[in-house]
């Protein structure tokens, strides 16, 4: 895939997921923790046992949807005005790279003139 705005959506809507697969079970124990009452759990290792056994792997991704919705779109706002801006700036300065070699061969040429 070349180094366009295609690739860069593709790679940021991928980004966003893989996010959202590493830190949603996380942010599920840490979250059924911090609203349990005091003394339900022990730690945070008793709530982690606790909801494995209580709902399986699948207790750890409860809403996976929402969480990927919001990773996914930022990551992919976030990452395709990063490489569009970057790719602007590489066009500027190449410009002004080019028009400074311009500038400078001219002002060569007549200062030999003179």
């Amino acid at each position: 895939m070349s180094d366009n705005m295609p690739c860069h959506f593709v790679a940021a809507f991928g980004a966003g997921f893989c996010t959202t697969v590493v830190a949603s079970p996380v942010d599920v124990v840490k979250t059924r923790y911090m609203n349990s009452t005091p003394g339900q759990y022990r730690g945070v290792l008793h709530c982690t046992t606790q909801m494995f056994q209580e709902g399986g792997a699948f207790a750890f991704y409860k809403g996976f949807m929402p969480s990927f919705l919001r990773l996914g779109s930022w990551n992919i706002c976030m990452f395709v005005c990063f490489e569009q801006l970057k790719r602007a700036m590489n066009n500027v300065q190449m410009f002004k790279n080019s028009t400074n070699k311009d500038s400078a061969s001219n002002t060569d040429s007549t200062a030999w003139s003179v």
